[in-house]
């Protein structure tokens, strides 16, 4: 038993032997999954480098990009000007439109009156035509004056209302130009006092011609009674 000691020894070491190469290699391993801990001290700081200092010229791409900027703000600036030129334009026809249309129709009678533009127009051209008709075989002044003196005369007689009205119209037309107000207003001074005046004669020469008849007649009496 004593003579079997040494033999159990000397078997067992080797065993031993490995059992503790693999516990080394083991402990040594999971030393080396562990991470490592981590230092104390700060990091040094990164160095920075400094930038270029040297000036960069603009590249194509740069100044196409400028080019182009450029460009479309001169074309968006210009079409503004253009869409707010269209709107004036447009306000302006609207308001001479609307001016036209109140005209015309300040032209017309009032309701109330019971004169007709439409057969009274009529009227007025035929006169104004017939006057052309008989003086077409006259003198230029009088072939251009009857006419218009025609047509104004009818026109009066037809439709005195619009007559009136177109006559106020011309009026305040005529008043933006002083000379063209002037001459008109002398004219009309000139035809009123005209009017008057052939009125007055009228009246006087008849006058004159009743008080000659009567006397006329009154010798023609005394002769008769004398007989």
């Amino acid at each position: 038993m004593a003579s079997q000691l040494p033999r159990l020894r000397r078997s067992a070491l080797p065993f031993a032997g490995s059992i503790l190469g693999a516990v080394a290699l083991t402990t040594s391993t999971v030393y080396a999954d562990e991470p490592a801990k981590k230092s104390i001290y700060d990091a040094p700081p990164a160095l920075v480098t400094p930038p270029n200092s040297e000036p960069t010229h603009p590249t194509p791409t740069d100044r196409l990009a400028v080019h182009i900027g450029a460009a479309r703000r001169f074309i968006n600036t210009h079409y503004r000007l253009a869409c707010n030129k269209l709107d004036d334009a447009f306000s302006e026809y609207l308001s001479y439109e609307h001016s036209v249309t109140r005209t015309v129709a300040g032209l017309a009678p009032p309701k109330e009156s019971s004169e007709k533009v439409l057969p009274g127009a009529i009227y007025v051209a035929v006169a104004t035509m017939a006057g052309a008709i008989v003086t077409r075989r006259r003198v230029l002044p009088i072939r251009v004056i009857t006419p218009l003196l025609v047509g104004v005369g009818s026109a009066w007689y037809f439709i005195p209302q619009t007559a009136r009205n177109v006559g106020d119209l011309m009026w305040e037309w005529e008043r933006k130009v002083p000379g063209v107000a002037e001459t008109h207003a002398g004219v009309r001074s000139g035809i009123e006092n005209a009017w008057k005046a052939s009125v007055e004669t009228s009246e006087e020469t008849r006058r004159k011609f009743d008080e000659t008849v009567s006397c006329v007649r009154k010798s023609a009496e005394d002769l008769v009674k004398r007989g």
